[in-house]
């Protein structure tokens, strides 16, 4: 009986630091969670301020060289094309167009599908409203056909939340319009930090490469076509 009551008597004694050692590694696992939760907002933070600035450079190139005029554009890197709409007299965008075709194996001619990316600016000429890129896929045998829109409305702001993502395969809507402020961002799944830094990111770094690009190599074959007529017509004083 003594021993019954003494057993009962360390069980009493030592329940309530089990009960506390338990709500104390509760609450550490919680704070845990919480700083994780607020290290993935913090480097997400990070990724908008990168896509700002990214944002306000391809905005910089595009008044720079007047991109929107529309006018003296003549080299282009490889597979890539650029286009004005929807006039061309009065754009409102101006886009840039890389494709690439698969052929079925290394050693044949026969094409077997393409991937297209049209990245497209809305601007004044000045300022850049929008920038929408359109990724497109198709195979040539089985006709299938994907089709994923990114559009971001404010792209000078550190904000990313209101970019509209638009998916479809074979013209049925998988994901319809939604904004990158509803994609999952958890501990287990931080998927919209990863479309931020995996592609957001980059295809806009790609974009203001490719429109630096164009606009020196055209901007040196304006001037190497400056040189040519002033040699040309100095040599005329010759004779």
């Amino acid at each position: 009986m003594k021993n019954k009551l003494a057993a009962i008597m360390i069980l009493f004694l030592t329940l309530p630091v089990f009960l506390t050692a338990q709500d104390n590694k509760a609450g550490t696992e919680k704070r845990g969670s919480t700083l994780t939760s607020k290290a993935i907002d913090e480097k997400g933070q990070g990724f908008d301020k990168q896509i700002a600035d990214l944002g306000k450079s391809i905005q910089q190139v595009v008044a720079d060289a007047n991109l929107m005029s529309g006018s003296g554009i003549k080299t282009l890197p490889y597979q890539t094309d650029i286009h004005w709409g929807p006039e061309k007299e009065n754009p409102k965008y101006v886009q840039i167009v890389k494709h690439i075709y698969i052929k079925e194996g290394l050693f044949t001619g026969q094409l077997i599908g393409f991937e297209e990316k049209v990245l497209r600016i809305y601007s004044d000429g000045k300022t850049i409203s929008q920038i929408e890129t359109i990724i497109k896929t198709k195979n040539f045998k089985s006709q299938d056909e994907e089709i994923v829109t990114v559009l971001d409305p404010t792209p000078l702001t550190e904000s990313t939340d209101d970019i509209v993502l638009h998916h479809t395969l074979n013209g049925k809507k998988l994901i319809d319009k939604k904004k990158l402020g509803e994609v999952l961002n958890d501990v287990d799944s931080p998927i919209r930090n990863g479309i931020k830094s995996e592609f957001i990111i980059p295809n806009l770094t790609i974009l203001d490469k490719n429109l630096l690009f164009i606009t020196e190599s055209n901007k040196k074959g304006s001037k190497d076509a400056d040189l040519n007529i002033s040699e040309f017509l100095k040599k005329s004083t010759l004779y």
